[in-house]
């Protein structure tokens, strides 16, 4: 069934880093600091899955993938809630 859906997974997640490379150059904030690495080891770990394993350290592969593209997707959608305008700086002290 996953298999079916990944399709749409991969072009949300197309939609959602273009997205987010907007936000990036449109509203350069600190918290983006602390998102980006994340980011960046989400979409790596999904990339070096092999597509044919059927678990991964005791897991069904498909249902690692899922949980991994939806938690990119949580960390875009909120990391653009928290990096617009002023509300993404950060306090200095």
């Amino acid at each position: 069934m996953f298999e079916n859906f990944e399709f749409v997974f991969k072009i949300v997640f197309l939609c959602l880093s273009i997205g987010w490379i907007g936000n990036i150059l449109l509203n350069n904030s600190e918290r983006q600091l602390l998102i980006n690495p994340l980011l960046i080891l989400i979409a790596s770990l999904i990339i070096v899955m092999p597509s044919g394993a059927k678990e991964i350290l005791g897991f069904e592969a498909n249902n690692v993938k899922l949980f991994l593209y939806i938690f990119y997707y949580l960390v875009i959608i909120v990391g653009t809630t928290l990096t617009r305008g002023k509300k993404g700086k950060l306090k200095k002290r």
